[in-house]
C-alpha cells in the first residue's frame, strides 16, 4: 500500500536540498506500475522492476544492507563520487557513511521509476544529505554543468564512479551515454587542473602585479578586414617573402614566439600577442618590440613582458581572477585562450577585431623533419649561448625534441615526415573546433605541418561586425581595488575540516572570492607531492599566500594603509 505522507517527506528532502527543478520532474511524473517492493530474506525492503518474464531487482534479495556494506568497503579513496543509479539507496548510504565522499552526484534516469520508489521507500537520509546532488533525467548539458560546478580536484579529491548494476543494467543505453559524457567532462577538468597545478600561483601573482599597469589608458585598435597570423613552426620560413609583401590593409598579428623571426627579416607586424605566464617568454622580445606596435597581453602574463610595451593592451582570459577583475576593476576585452597556445588566442583576436578572413602561417602542430621552431625564434640564440665542445647546438635541439616521452612519427607518400606529441595534437583539435564556431574564414597555410580539418561555416560566412579593441575606463583606482580585494580575502571564514562543505556553505560573493584563488590551491597541492595536506589545510594555506601577494603589491605601490594579516 502506498503511503502519501512518505512520498511527501521524500519530496520535502528533495526540494530543500536538490532544488525545485529536480522536485518538479519527480512530482509531475506518472508512477511506473512495474515498480514493486518485496522484503529480503533478512526483512529489508528491496525494489524491483517487473519486466514481464522476470523481476529485475535493484539490490540483493538476501541482505541488501550487507551487500551495500561489502561494496562500500571497495571504495577507500576520499573524493568526488558519482552514483549511477539510486535504487532504494542502500549503496549510496553505505558509501556516504564510510566518510569518503567529499561531494557527490546521484544520477537517476526515468522520473517515473524514481517516483514509484519514493512512494514506497524512505530515502530522506540520502536525499537530504548536504554532500549529495540528485540529477533526474539530465541531458548532457545539465550533467556537464553539474560536474563542472561541483568537482574541484584540489578540494574534493579523486573522481570515483559507483554504478548500481540493478539500475544501470535496466537502462544501459542512457547510463552508458552518461558515463561517456562524464568521462569527457572529467578529462577536460583534469587537463585544466593539471595546468593549474603548474601555473596557478604564477597566474595569481602576475595578475595582481599587472593591476597598476593595466589601469593606463590605451587608444582603440581596429576594426580590421583581413588578417595574417604568424605562428613559430618551421614552415614559417617558407613564407617570409609572402608575408613581407602582404597587401596593404592586411593586419599582421605575430605570436610572441614568431616575433623574433619576423624582426630578423625586417618584417614589422601590426600587433603582437602573448599569453604565456612564464618568464621565458621574455626571450621572444630579445630584439625589442617595435615602437608603436601594440602588444596584446593576457592579464596573467609576466609584468616584465607587459612593461616592454609603451601601451600594453591587456585582455581577460578564462582565469577566474581575470573575470573578477573585469567585473570589479576594469572591463577588459575577453579573448578565447582555451586552446592552450598563443596561436589559438591570435586567431581569436583577429576575429574579435572583425577580420573576414584570417590566413595562418607556421602553425605546424608538429616537428617537421624533426625541427622544432622556425629559424630566428628564441630557441636558436638560447641554445647558441649554451652550446659547448661536448654539447653542440645540434645535441641541444635533439634533447629538446626527444624530451617528449610520447613522440610519434608521421610520414607522407612524398617522403616527408614529422613528429607529433599529445599536446600538439590537442592544440590542433582545439583550433579545428574554433574554426567551426568563429565568424571569419580561417585559412591555414599548411607548409610541412600536419593536415588539419579546418571548417568553414556551411552556407557561407556569417556577417562579421568589426569591433575595436579597447578596455573601459577603470571603475576605481588600482590601489582601491587591491585594498578591497585584500579585505575580502581577510574576511573569509576560516576553513574547517570538511572543506567541500565549507565552500558549499559560503555566501555567493564569498564563493566568488574563493574561486579566484582555487587555481593557486591546485599548485600548492602539486607542490606537496605524495603527502598533501588535508583539503581544509590546503585552503587555509592558499588563502594566506594569496592575501600576502595582494598586501605585498599594495606595499610596493604605496597603497597599503592597514597592514592587515600578512
Amino acid at each position: 500500500m502506498l503511503d502519501p505522507q512518505l512520498f511527501e517527506r521524500n519530496m520535502l528532502a528533495v526540494a530543500s536540498r536538490q532544488g525545485p527543478l529536480c522536485a518538479d520532474r519527480i512530482r509531475f511524473a506518472e508512477s511506473d506500475s512495474r515498480v514493486g517492493v518485496m522484503d529480503s530474506r533478512d526483512g529489508f525492503p528491496v525494489t524491483y522492476i517487473d519486466e514481464g518474464g522476470h523481476k529485475a531487482f535493484m539490490h540483493s534479495k538476501v541482505d541488501p544492507v550487507r551487500e551495500a556494506g561489502r561494496l562500500a568497503r571497495e571504495y577507500t579513496k576520499p573524493g568526488f563520487y558519482v552514483f549511477l543509479g539510486l535504487g532504494a539507496g542502500y549503496t549510496v548510504a553505505a558509501v556516504i557513511e564510510s566518510g569518503v565522499v567529499a561531494r557527490g552526484l546521484i544520477i537517476e534516469y526515468d522520473a517515473s521509476i524514481l517516483r514509484s520508489v519514493l512512494e514506497r521507500i524512505d530515502l530522506t537520509h540520502v536525499l537530504g544529505d548536504r554532500r549529495l546532488k540528485l540529477l533526474v533525467d539530465p541531458d548532457d548539458e545539465e550533467l556537464d554543468f553539474a560536474i563542472a560546478t561541483s568537482y574541484v580536484p584540489a578540494v574534493t579529491g579523486d573522481f570515483v564512479s559507483v554504478p548500481l548494476r540493478g539500475r544501470t543494467d535496466s537502462a544501459q543505453v542512457r547510463y552508458q551515454r552518461a558515463a561517456d559524457s562524464i568521462r569527457n567532462t572529467i578529462g577536460v577538468i583534469s587537463d585544466d587542473y593539471s595546468v593549474q597545478s603548474f601555473f596557478g600561483k604564477r597566474w595569481f601573482s602576475n595578475i595582481i602585479r599587472n593591476i597598476e599597469l593595466s589601469a593606463r589608458p590605451t587608444p582603440p585598435v581596429g576594426p580590421i578586414r583581413e588578417a595574417m597570423v604568424t605562428a613559430a613552426g618551421p614552415s614559417l620560413e617558407l613564407y617570409f617573402d609572402e608575408i613581407a609583401s602582404r597587401p596593404k590593409g592586411t593586419f599582421l598579428i605575430a605570436t610572441d614566439t614568431s616575433l623574433r623571426a619576423l624582426l630578423e627579416r625586417h618584417i614589422v607586424p601590426d600587433a603582437v600577442i602573448s599569453i604565456d605566464c612564464q618568464h621565458i617568454s621574455y626571450y621572444h622580445f630579445s630584439l625589442g618590440l617595435p615602437e608603436n606596435t601594440p602588444l596584446f597581453i593576457d592579464l596573467a602574463s609576466p609584468p616584465t613582458v607587459a612593461r616592454l610595451a609603451a601601451k600594453p593592451y591587456f585582455f581577460s582570459s578564462g582565469h577566474p581572477l581575470s573575470r573578477f577583475i573585469a567585473s570589479r576593476f576594469r572591463a577588459f576585452p575577453e579573448l578565447d585562450t582555451s586552446g592552450g597556445n598563443v596561436t589559438h588566442a591570435a586567431v581569436s583576436l583577429a576575429e574579435y577585431l572583425g577580420a573576414a578572413t584570417v590566413r595562418l602561417y607556421g602553425a605546424d602542430f608538429s616537428y617537421p623533419y624533426g625541427k622544432s621552431y622556425a629559424r630566428g625564434t628564441y630557441i636558436y640564440p638560447y641554445f647558441d649561448i649554451r652550446q659547448g665542445r661536448l654539447k653542440p647546438a645540434e645535441s641541444l635541439f635533439a634533447e629538446f625534441l626527444y624530451r617528449n616521452m610520447n613522440l610519434d612519427r608521421e610520414e607522407d607518400n612524398d617522403g616527408s615526415f614529422r613528429y607529433v606529441t599529445k599536446p600538439l595534437v590537442a592544440y590542433r583539435q582545439r583550433l579545428e573546433r574554433l574554426s567551426s564556431t568563429i565568424a571569419c574564414r580561417l585559412e591555414r597555410i599548411r607548409g610541412n605541418g600536419v593536415r588539419t580539418a579546418i571548417s568553414v561555416q556551411p552556407g557561407g560566412l556569417r556577417k562579421v561586425t568589426g569591433r575595436v579593441f579597447a578596455a573601459g575606463r577603470p571603475f576605481q583606482k588600482p590601489e582601491d581595488f587591491l585594498r578591497s580585494y585584500a579585505a575580502e580575502i581577510d574576511a573569509l571564514p576560516e576553513p574547517f575540516r570538511h572543506a567541500a562543505a565549507y565552500l558549499d556553505g559560503l555566501g555567493a560573493h564569498e564563493k566568488d572570492v574563493w574561486t579566484t584563488m582555487l587555481p593557486s590551491a591546485a599548485a600548492f597541492r602539486r607542490e606537496a607531492g605524495d603527502t598533501p595536506p588535508a583539503p581544509y589545510e590546503l585552503l587555509s594555506r592558499t588563502r594566506s599566500w594569496c592575501a600576502s601577494v595582494v598586501h605585498e603589491e599594495l606595499r610596493r605601490t604605496g597603497g597599503l594603509q592597514d597592514p592587515g594579516r600578512l
